[in-house]
């Protein structure tokens, strides 16, 4: 009985293990690689960037205070916050994450080589690297400390969308930026900060983009036997009633990726051209055929 349970435990401990390690894989790939690009590319070139390191890096720039300690002092009392508002697993990892980013910038500086390139392409690319590196840590379900915190404890306080709670902190380091640096630093900043948005939207996403289907056709059964053999992909019928007509018949529902776009297209060009179909973007698929196998 003391085998089993002692056997029981081990496993236990190496689900447990196994859990934290693919969870603090991808916090750690995120924050080399945001350490890496503060290093190389926007620190060299007197960039700023969102949030609370927009404000370190002001710190850096104007009082010499590196960047990693002031990351690291401003985030002691957003956790504190966090510790009276937010789940403290939650919290945990992020503040992991948080300190995998402080730990990287001194540590990958040495190794950084500098590349020699204009504003505007320092911009763009540390605006992509910095949104692939924070969506990867955002994908897995924590964030690096900072105003990804506070934009959390004001949506729940206030009901304040993340998104303009977070576009208000980085308002905040753009109009400092414009009293405080050249005006060129804060356009770029601006270049910067909307290339990260976007890239980090997109890693959150997937690179693979999905679309719902809707279908109206008087051939319905014969376009879903269509779409399932020639696609593989799962079709669902829904009841629907023409507003006018007061007409009932069944309404096709699919997702397909982007690229099979077409194929349904040419389906519905065969068998009935007079169909109608809008397409809807579908940020996240889960199921069979998706992230499950087909079989």
């Amino acid at each position: 009985m003391k085998k089993l349970k002692l056997k029981f435990n081990l496993v236990k401990i190496k689900e447990c293990l196994w859990l934290f390690i693919r969870k603090m894989l991808p916090i750690i790939i995120g924050s080399v690689l945001m350490a890496v690009t503060y290093n190389a590319l926007v620190i060299p070139n007197g960039l700023l960037s969102g949030g609370i390191t927009g404000i370190a890096l002001m710190g850096d720039y104007l009082l010499g205070i590196p960047l990693y300690i002031g990351i690291f002092v401003l985030n002691i009392p957003i956790f504190i916050l966090g510790l009276k508002e937010l789940d403290w697993k939650f919290l945990l990892y992020s503040l992991l994450g948080a300190l995998a980013t402080i730990f990287a910038l001194p540590l990958t500086e040495p190794y950084v080589p500098i590349p020699q390139l204009d504003m505007f392409l320092a911009a763009v690319f540390s605006g992509v690297l910095i949104g692939i590196g924070g969506g990867i840590i955002l994908k897995a379900g924590v964030s690096s400390g900072g105003t990804d915190i506070l934009a959390i404890i004001t949506k729940k306080k206030w009901n304040i969308p993340i998104g303009a709670s977070s576009f208000y902190f980085n308002l905040i380091v753009i109009l400092a930026s414009l009293f405080l640096f050249d005006l060129k630093i804060a356009l770029y900043t601006i270049i910067s900060m909307w290339v990260c948005g976007k890239v980090t939207d997109k890693v959150l996403q997937g690179l693979s983009s999905y679309k719902s289907l809707v279908i109206i056709s008087n051939q319905n059964d014969k376009i879903a036997v269509k779409i399932m053999e020639n696609l593989g992909r799962g079709v669902t019928f829904l009841e629907g009633q023409g507003g006018y007509t007061r007409e009932t018949k069944m309404v096709i529902n699919c997702v397909v990726n982007q690229f099979e776009i077409p194929k349904v297209k040419d389906i519905l060009l065969e068998l009935d051209p007079q169909a109608f179909m809008f397409i809807s973007e579908t940020t996240e698929v889960t199921g069979k055929g998706f992230t499950l196998p087909m079989a």
